[in-house]
């Protein structure tokens, strides 16, 4: 079997090995298949914002799901789902609990839920869910899924989920002015959700959301500080810079950089799954709340060679500089790396550089936790 292909393998075996990494035994098995995660702050908000609130026995919890669509919705059994999409496009915990909020207030009033009967609108939710999920969402199990997310609120519910999100924020503590630049953040969405949700336009729920919060400040609680759990460890995002490439194959390396990248979190997840690290690494959604690293990466040289009495193999050779930084910009670690992949001359160039991503994206994972400090502060860092 020619190398390239056993990259294609290993880089397929990574992704399976790591999809189920930060999954809680809070997880129903149904949610479990399809990728979804818990976390203690997105739990800690929901519990807040419900503190004596009708309805609040029929919350069963906030799955996350690894959707690159902006969406979030509660299920008709109770759980708050939200995607990594929309969490992606929020800035820090006041915004997200404006998210948290405006969906539990559906709850909290009892809102009826409506369900999108048009088949092609349905054919087209279904086919943005099997794009982000990929096929591990399978049978009634995504026809399931897709009925949850096709489910949406008359515009006058909406209407009132956003002035009541503004009231539950007040009373949690939460910074109330967050509601709108949440709403900003949010309003050039292109997900699915715009293909049957019925949101009033933006600059019309800018006003409810300014009308609220006159009414509501006043009444604002204290701001609360939300602990992790004791048995958490220490969270810190890493920060991958990969520098651009001058040289004649700087497209190739921009792409490849960008399936380096996508790979990261996930090695480097997988990493702290198998090993026992002094820190918990966290996603990109969650860096208001942890300590940042940088790992920068600089491409030194781009050599494709034959290799010596192999007629028919080639080798691709990287020569690089890797950086560990700390929160301060102190420098940990400098290495020079190489990193090399042999294949065919039949096959192409491309296909050996992309399908060799996921390993590289290991070999960073592992500098990080091979130098990264012996000890960690012992109170979390604030950002």
């Amino acid at each position: 079997m020619r190398m390239s292909l056993l990259v294609f393998l290993f880089a397929a075996l990574a992704i399976g090995s790591s999809s189920n990494f930060g999954q809680s035994s809070n997880v129903p098995p149904e949610w479990q298949s399809w990728g979804a995660e818990t976390d203690w702050e997105l739990e800690a908000i929901a519990k807040l914002i419900l503190k004596g609130e009708p309805n609040a026995e029929k919350f069963k919890g906030v799955l996350v799901l690894p959707l690159k669509e902006a969406n979030a919705f509660v299920s008709p059994e109770g759980f708050l789902i939200i995607t990594e999409g929309l969490l992606e496009r929020l800035n820090g915990q006041d915004e997200i609990a404006f998210v948290v909020a405006h969906e539990l207030a559906h709850l909290i009033k009892g809102h009826p839920r409506n369900l999108e009967t048009n088949p092609t609108r349905l054919e087209r939710i279904r086919t943005e869910v099997e794009r982000g999920l990929g096929t591990s969402v399978i049978g009634t199990g995504l026809q399931l899924l897709v009925n949850a997310v096709a489910s949406y609120y008359s515009r006058e519910r909406e209407r009132e989920a956003d002035a009541e999100a503004v009231r539950l924020m007040a009373k949690a503590g939460f910074d109330i002015n967050a509601a709108k630049r949440a709403l900003k953040n949010l309003s050039d969405e292109r997900g699915f959700l715009s293909w049957f949700r019925s949101h009033p336009f933006l600059s019309e729920r800018l006003d409810i959301v300014d009308n609220s919060i006159r009414r509501w400040r006043a009444f604002v609680s204290d701001t609360p500080k939300l602990e992790p759990p004791p048995d958490r460890k220490f969270e810190v995002y890493v920060e991958l810079r990969i520098l651009g490439w001058a040289g004649a194959e700087r497209n190739l390396w921009q792409e490849f950089s960008e399936e380096v990248s996508k790979n990261f979190w996930s090695s480097l997840a997988e990493e702290a799954k198998l090993h026992p690290l002094n820190f918990q690494p966290v996603k990109r959604w969650q860096r208001h709340r942890a300590e940042f690293w940088g790992l920068q990466v600089e491409l030194k040289e781009w050599q494709i060679s034959p290799l010596p009495q192999l007629n028919d193999w080639l080798r691709w050779e990287l020569r690089m500089e890797w950086r560990l930084i700390g929160k301060s910009g102190e420098i940990w670690c400098i290495s020079e790396e190489r990193f090399s992949v042999t294949f065919g001359k039949g096959e192409q160039i491309r296909n050996v550089v992309i399908g060799s991503a996921s390993l590289l994206a290991k070999r960073l994972a592992k500098f990080v936790t091979q130098n990264c400090p012996k000890r960690v502060p012992l109170e979390q860092g604030t950002h």
